[in-house]
Parts: structure tokens; sequence; C-alpha cells
């Protein structure tokens, strides 16, 4: 890829909210293509912290399901959610073809911070969130506040938890750039 390309690829990525996002089925082939990038993300130590749960179709209306009902039920015995953010979260499940859930594998040993492996696992992310971009696909990254939560929905093992879902489709309806302030703002050169 020359460095053009990759410029222009970096630019062009969006958050594409769900309600963007059309509901026509993603390939198995093209989602694989993601995660297999997604896998070349870099990482201290080798310890390569990402894991995902990819959720299609019916599983994934299940998921939505469960997830909700399990949410209404820590509301109604005192837990602190916005029953809006909820409903919300069920209906962009919904909505959206593929949701992976990301996961932390937590090194065992923890040799390193904690910190060093979620970045790392946000880099595998904005890997496949690059390589969504150049396939023409929309993405978008959810990270709710209930997601400890769902450690035994997901059935995360020891040393996992869950950092969100990330939701890819074919972009229905095209979601402008916010733009980016100038870069000069943020950077001090010591010479």
């Amino acid at each position: 890829m020359n460095s053009k390309l990759l410029n222009e690829t970096i630019k062009n990525r969006r958050a594409t909210p769900p309600r963007f996002l059309a509901k026509k089925e993603v390939p198995k082939e093209t989602i694989q293509q993601l995660l297999e990038n997604a896998n070349w993300a870099p990482n201290h130590k080798k310890t390569e912290p990402w894991r995902f749960k990819v959720y299609t179709g019916e599983t994934k209306q299940k998921l939505a399901n469960k997830i909700y009902s399990f949410l209404i039920e820590k509301i109604k015995s005192g837990e602190t959610i916005n029953p809006q953010k909820a409903e919300k979260f069920k209906t962009n499940l919904e909505r959206v073809p593929v949701a992976i859930a990301i996961i932390l594998q937590r090194d065992l040993a923890e040799r390193i911070p904690e910190w060093e492996e979620i970045a790392a696992v946000s880099m595998a992310v904005q890997n496949m969130w690059l390589t969504a971009t150049e396939m023409g696909l929309g993405a978008f990254w959810a990270t709710q506040q209930f997601m400890p939560l769902l450690h035994e929905i997901l059935e995360l093992k020891h040393g996992q938890k869950a950092l969100g879902f990330f939701y890819i489709g074919e972009i229905a309806l095209d979601y402008p750039s916010p733009g980016r302030g100038n870069i000069t703002d943020k950077v001090q050169w010591i010479e």
C-alpha cells in the first residue's frame, strides 16, 4: 500500500453509528479478514491480549434479548443503569448485521501493566476499523458502562474483560467526518 492511500484510509475512517448501517449480511470471509488483520496489532511481550466473539443472525438477536432482560433485572434490583441506554443497546444489536464482542485477555502472569494490553486491544480494533474502511464498510465501537456486568452472559474466562462491541455493516447512509483540529495545536517540538 502506498503512503498516499494509507493516509486517505486513515482520514476516511469513521465511527458510523448503527442507525447508518444497512441490515444486509456481511460475508463470513470479510469478517474473517477483519479479524486476521486485528491479529497483527503490536503488543508487548507477545501477549496477544485480544479476543473476539462474533455474533450474527439469530445468535445476535438472542444475545440482544438476553442482555436486555438481564439489564432490566439489574435495574429493578437497584443497579444504576440508564434504562434508555439498555434499550438503545438492544436496538443497536438488533439493527447491525455483525456485532463483535471486544475482549481483553489479561496476561495471567501480569508481566506488563493492564493499560498496555488495553492499548494493544485498541490497536487490534483500529486494524479492523481501517480494514473495514478500505473495504467500504462502516464500523462503530460501542463501549457501554455496563460492560463489566456482562461477564457471565459473554461467558468470559479468568483474566478476561469485555471492552465493548464492534459493529460492522454496509453503509446505508453516509456519515460525515467531524474533522479534526489542527495538529500544530497539539504538538510541541523540543529541539
